[in-house]
């Protein structure tokens, strides 16, 4: 936003009116109405001072869909994230929602996440949707097992899966 944008913004408001978003500062959503978050974390290992090998932290690698809803009070497109309303905002790469980038596509988003496996040193795969619940896990576990003769076996499916049990394991422990 400009000088003379916000200077409009203040007497605009000073005389009681809203101030007339821009089209380029306006977030309007697209039709296909979801948009994706990378999230990257990592799961903390307890430090053990006396050990000789020190292990890597183990990183954690998620797509969040963002589905905005509009605030009927102030008139922005928000999405409550858990702890509270966000709003997205612009800067130069296009819209930013807090500290992370907003992609139109599920493609953009899983291209910046295999990005960030290369840049943390970890096998680059392609991003499944899985479950959270533990039998779930395990049944498509069983189903994509590579020992068993299934010819739709999808094995990075299953190499994910069992990634993904390892490390809810720690979490639990």
């Amino acid at each position: 936003m400009t000088n003379a944008q916000r200077r409009a913004a203040r007497m605009a408001e000073m005389n009681g009116s809203k101030p007339i978003p821009t089209s380029s500062s306006a977030f309007c959503p697209h039709e296909a109405g979801a948009y994706y978050l990378t999230d990257v974390g990592t799961v903390s290992n307890t430090i053990n001072l006396f050990t000789k090998d020190i292990k890597p932290p183990v990183h954690t690698y998620g797509i969040i869909t963002v589905e905005f809803d509009l605030d009927p009070e102030t008139g922005k497109w928000i999405w409550f994230d858990g702890k509270e309303n966000q709003s997205p905002r612009k800067n130069q790469d296009g819209w930013r929602l807090g500290n992370k980038q907003l992609y139109d596509t599920r493609e953009g988003a899983e291209a910046e996440l295999q990005r960030e496996m290369v840049k943390n040193g970890d096998r680059v795969t392609k991003v499944h949707d899985l479950p959270d619940d533990m039998t779930a896990l395990k049944k498509i576990r069983s189903a994509h097992h590579p020992d068993r003769n299934n010819a739709e076996a999808d094995h990075d499916l299953y190499q994910a899966v069992i990634e993904k049990l390892d490390r809810m394991r720690v979490a639990s422990q």
